[in-house]
């Protein structure tokens, strides 16, 4: 007759059970941290201010910018239009006493660019199905991108501060939005990450463009060279 194996004979079931409970209960909080998501009520507020910008019958808005890297700044100023596909996008970058104006867009059937020298400007016209993205274009996904945010009602605003990105090298460690209570529009956003620091500024806010807002007025650039791809 064999012998029995000690570590069978001395298991307690109802001891072993409890252990097995402390497991799964230990794993499914574990779960559920890894899957936090921000409060309804932030969700909520970023709903209605993804609504609020955007409009059908077209919607620009005006930002100031200013990016710090320790003792070193930079200032752009930028003029956002979008209109379902369509876009355009000025912006004027200032570092020190430099300052650079760009400008570009999409008219729905052609990517457009204006470059301008001391004399002359070039506008490059290349056909094309979509826009591309913009510096000046507003990431109003936060409450996707983090997994935390807390929300206070100050001056007029909901101010949300979002923290623990989900993704750690795609995202800022924190990042804080501005929304009106009343018609709840962005009105600012300050982010930081690896020793620079971004705030934006809407000032201004336009509704209703017409298409033909979407392409260069050349008669505006007489001296132009037009160049089509």
């Amino acid at each position: 007759m064999g012998t029995a194996d000690p570590d069978i004979l001395s298991t307690n079931p109802t001891r072993e059970l409890k252990r097995l409970l402390l497991l799964l209960l230990s794993f499914t909080l574990g779960l559920a941290a890894a899957r936090a998501q921000v409060p309804a009520d932030v969700t909520a507020v970023m709903d209605r201010c993804r609504a609020a910008m955007t409009n059908s019958t077209g919607l620009e808005y005006e930002m100031d910018m200013k990016v710090g890297f320790g003792p070193l700044s930079m200032k752009m100023h930028f003029i956002v239009a979008n209109k379902g596909n369509l876009s355009r996008t000025r912006h004027t970058t200032k570092i020190l006493d430099l300052e650079a104006v760009a400008e570009s867009g999409f008219n729905g059937t052609d990517t457009w660019e204006i470059k301008g020298s001391l004399t002359d400007d070039t506008i490059i016209f290349t056909p094309g199905d979509k826009r591309k993205p913009s510096e000046g274009d507003l990431d109003l996904t936060l409450d996707k991108q983090y997994r935390k945010a807390k929300m206070k009602h100050k001056d007029g605003c909901y101010e949300i501060t979002f923290s623990n990105p989900i993704d750690k090298d795609n995202a800022a460690r924190k990042a804080t939005v501005k929304i009106s209570d009343k018609n709840y529009t962005l009105r600012e956003m300050r982010t930081s990450a690896s020793g620079a620091k971004l705030t934006m500024t809407i000032t201004h806010i336009r509704v209703g463009l017409k298409d033909s807002y979407f392409t260069p007025d050349l008669s505006k650039h007489p001296n132009a060279v037009v160049i089509r791809k």
